[in-house]
């Protein structure tokens, strides 16, 4: 996802002119992460300037989020022992090292901004491009938002709820009500923070940042501690009551990646650093190495502290594990931490979808009328745009719980992801792609492979999730393919949509149509 910003815009200003002042980017699960350049052309004009050591710590900041002290739960419960969790934790890593590698070729042969819509359009066409950034706005970022913005609420009822002198270690009741009332409580409080505090939604992402490596450094100290006292029950016969059906490990691999996300947002940075043919593919194995280790320790230490049933069970497995290890002031402590990290995430989770609100507004304003692209004159703010993507994140926050957002973000995310990268093999044969420069290029048989498992991990959770389950899948394919009939009547026929939607006050030709028009007539010129 590309989100752009800038500092001090006028109110009437469009926002083509603020992307000359800045270009950002964000990450889902980790929050915030921008990259200042000057010019319109930022993303082509910044001359290199990042090493190894700076392209790892951009790469593990925009992985490490909230997951860690979600997923674990239902991974567990879903593959039913303690191996093949961490196996499913670990091959989560692997294929988010592949997929940053592919997408590492993509941005070094592609440096146009707009990552994915720019892949899509350059293989497939603009359809595909247009229905990913449909699909973003409505379904990725508030579904995205929704489901961290329930994991700050499940460890905020867990602390109302909790009983110290319960020692049974048993999950917390908590009203479902209340579980829905505390998330969208959150999501609202951070689109008022961000619409009355210009600079709010920053100060929070740079004060919250730590709180989730504290915790997780902690996790894994406490883990090792319990490991050294003998406490390795758990993991002598690791593969015991393992699930044999294979459907469930893609189930099971969502709820991991959902953890790994952030990795697709490297190639917004690529053309900054030095040397890519040598930095990029080191940066990317050793943070996913990096990352993938500290996930699997954490997970480590959960089963080290806690037993199997314990862990599959609890929504705030980091909650337990402080109250097991610490007591009642352990048990908060982690609580805390939690919270913080996610209510950071959510915070520059909606400040990127503002920006990206913005951005199809004032960008193309096929999907997005202009009406949402201009800032507020006296907040200086986009607040009708932080407003939709509170309403559409508070929509998404009404169905289901963490599991059920965590699927249907993970499933929406890499149902792209494969198109991306099996776009990226295309265009290694079509003409007018084959002979483009890449700096950096893939082995191409590990983006087949990256293909073939991102197949599965599509078609598995679908049919694992049987007549009952499957359809909140089918919510996300029918939402994404109403782009389709969008872009037909406002881009393929214009005169149609006109036809069709002129009676609605204020209705233009979308903004793509002029920049058609004019690459058109540049090349009559020429």
């Amino acid at each position: 996802m590309n989100t752009y910003h800038g500092d001090k815009a006028e109110s009437s200003a469009s926002f083509g002119e603020q992307l000359e002042k800045k270009n950002s980017i964000t990450s889902i699960e980790s929050g915030l992460h921008t990259i200042e350049a000057d010019g319109p052309k930022a993303h082509n004009s910044v001359e290199p300037h990042m090493g190894l050591m700076s392209s790892c710590n951009m790469i593990v900041g925009l992985i490490i989020g909230s997951g860690i002290f979600a997923s674990p739960g239902p991974v567990t419960l879903k593959v039913g022992a303690v191996a093949p969790s961490l196996l499913v934790w670990t091959v989560g890593g692997l294929l988010s090292m592949i997929g940053a590698l592919c997408y590492a070729e993509l941005g070094t042969m592609i440096t146009k901004s707009g990552g994915e819509y720019q892949y899509l359009k350059s293989a497939y066409g603009i359809c595909l491009g247009l229905t990913f950034t449909w699909s973003n706005l409505l379904l990725t970022n508030p579904i995205g938002t929704a489901s961290i913005a329930t994991v700050f609420a499940q460890y905020i009822l867990q602390m109302a709820y909790f009983d110290p002198n319960d020692l049974t270690g048993a999950a917390v009741e908590m009203p479902n009500y209340a579980l829905k009332l505390v998330t969208i409580g959150c999501i609202w409080v951070v689109v008022l923070l961000n619409a009355f505090g210009r600079r709010a939604g920053a100060l929070v992402a740079n004060v919250f940042t730590f709180a989730k490596l504290i915790a997780l450094v902690m996790i894994i100290i406490i883990g090792w501690v319990w490991l050294g006292k003998g406490h390795t029950e758990n993991f002598q016969n690791a593969f015991d009551g393992s699930s044999r059906n294979a459907l469930d490990y893609g189930t099971a691999m969502y709820m991991a990646l959902f953890s790994y996300n952030g990795w697709n947002n490297l190639n917004y940075g690529v053309g900054e650093v030095k040397n890519p043919k040598r930095n990029l593919p080191l940066a990317i194995f050793i943070s996913c190495t990096l990352v993938t280790t500290v996930y699997v320790l954490g997970n480590v230490a959960y089963f080290a502290t806690l037993p199997i049933q314990t862990v599959a069970t609890s929504s705030t497995v980091a909650m337990q594990l402080g109250r097991v290890t610490m007591g009642t002031g352990g048990a908060y402590f982690f609580a805390v931490m939690v919270v913080l990290s996610t209510f950071g995430a959510v915070n520059g989770n909606i400040w990127g979808a503002s920006r990206l609100v913005m951005a199809a507004a004032n960008e193309d304003s096929v999907f997005m009328p202009p009406f949402f692209g201009k800032l507020s004159e006296k907040r200086d703010s986009p607040i009708r745009a932080l407003i939709l993507v509170g309403i559409i994140a508070t929509i998404w926050c009404i169905p289901g719980d963490f599991t059920y957002l965590a699927k249907m973000y993970s499933f929406t995310g890499w149902l792209f992801y494969g198109f991306a990268v099996f776009g990226l093999i295309l265009m290694r044969f079509k003409r007018k792609t084959r002979d483009l420069p890449r700096p950096f290029k893939v082995w191409l048989p590990l983006a087949i492979f990256f293909v073939i498992i991102d197949i599965y991990l599509v078609i598995a959770p679908l049919i694992d999730a049987g007549s009952a389950g499957v359809y909140q899948y089918i919510i996300c394919i029918i939402i994404g393919l109403i782009a389709i009939p969008i872009w037909f009547i406002r881009v393929r026929k214009p005169g149609l949509g006109r036809l069709l939607l002129g009676w609605i006050p204020g209705y233009q030709d979308a903004y793509i149509l002029e920049k058609k028009r004019l690459e058109a007539d540049s090349k009559t010129e020429l």
